[in-house]
């Protein structure tokens, strides 16, 4: 009878090192290859499970919804009613001002933080010492909840002891009008507010994407003679596409959203000039109990939401690989 081939263990009688790793790891892969999904997936599986549950179930409900008429008195019932809600929001005045709104407040936004967050992030990548001190006080605004900037801003901007309302009367701007209570004036505000608290978020994001840039590109330009904005233009910029796409998708998506500092602030006044979107969707389903109507309304907006993050990706990164 053969010799049975001896083990080498250890004194606790474990298999040594020498052993352990060859025939076992082989067994293992091949079970984890046999697997009809990856180990990775795997690992990822109930977070993926838990956030389609959290996100599907509520768009079903609003989809039903939609197509409903909600009624709570004198008892609860629901009253199909197919696109009436759909043909009802065509024919709203009230839902296109709120858009007219909604997009100078977007659009405004977008531009200004982009501008600032892209001119903030080169100046902080170009400082040589300090540059994590000089971040962390950057960020500090967007660790602030909205709800708390929004109390916070309109006590800054309150007509009788606001301090910044102060500051623009002495330079002879907004004399005797309340800049929050002002149709010429609420939505810059509301603009500026967003800008304060959410350009770090840009930064954080651009400033990331400028670390990764090599410096031979950089070494490259010098030697062929281009200036400072030249090699912004023709070597940073380009490669910040996929930064800036990324960074315009989250903030789009949010400021369609968020509403917390409007509500705070204005409310949607003075004379619905700052009313967005957001806000009329909260009215109609949690203020006037118009729950089929707030639902066609909200599903709208979140076509709408799709349809521009898709926009900004294909325009903004379309040319992003031949760039680089």
């Amino acid at each position: 009878m053969a010799e049975q081939q001896s083990v080498p263990t250890t004194a606790a009688g474990i298999p040594s090192d020498a052993y352990v790793g060859k025939e076992p790891d082989d067994q293992g892969k091949a079970r984890l290859e046999s697997l009809p999904i990856s180990f990775e997936m795997l690992l990822l599986a109930p977070s993926i499970l838990t956030l389609a549950v959290l996100s599907i179930v509520p768009l079903a409900v609003m989809l039903w919804l939609s197509v409903m008429e909600v009624n709570f008195t004198p008892v609860n019932e629901q009253i199909f009613v197919g696109a009436e809600n759909y043909v009802e929001m065509v024919n709203d005045g009230g839902v296109w001002n709120a858009w007219q709104t909604t997009v100078v407040y977007v659009g405004g936004s977008l531009v200004l933080q982009l501008g600032l967050g892209v001119l903030v992030a080169v100046m902080l990548h170009r400082v040589i010492k300090g540059e994590n001190v000089f971040t962390s006080i950057v960020i500090m605004p967007m660790m602030i909840a909205p709800v708390v900037v929004g109390l916070l801003w309109q006590f800054l901007l309150d007509p009788s002891f606001g301090l910044y309302t102060y500051l623009v009367n002495q330079l002879g701007l907004f004399t005797n009008r309340p800049i929050l209570g002002d149709p010429d004036s609420a939505m810059t505000a509301l603009i500026l507010m967003d800008t304060w608290q959410w350009t770090p978020l840009i930064v954080l994001i651009v400033l990331a994407r400028l670390k990764g840039i090599p410096e031979h590109l950089y070494e490259a330009a010098r030697v062929d003679g281009a200036t400072g904005f030249t090699q912004f233009r023709y070597v940073t910029l380009p490669l910040l596409k996929p930064a800036i796409a990324i960074a315009l998708l989250l903030r789009s998506m949010d400021l369609m959203r968020y509403f917390a500092k409007v509500f705070i602030t204005t409310g949607g006044g003075p004379s619905n000039t700052t009313k967005i979107i957001g806000l009329y969707v909260y009215e109609q389903s949690l203020r006037f109990f118009n729950l089929g109507y707030g639902a066609a309304v909200g599903l709208f907006m979140l076509v709408v939401t799709v349809l521009m993050g898709l926009v900004f990706v294909e325009t903004i990164m379309g040319g992003a690989g031949d760039d680089e």
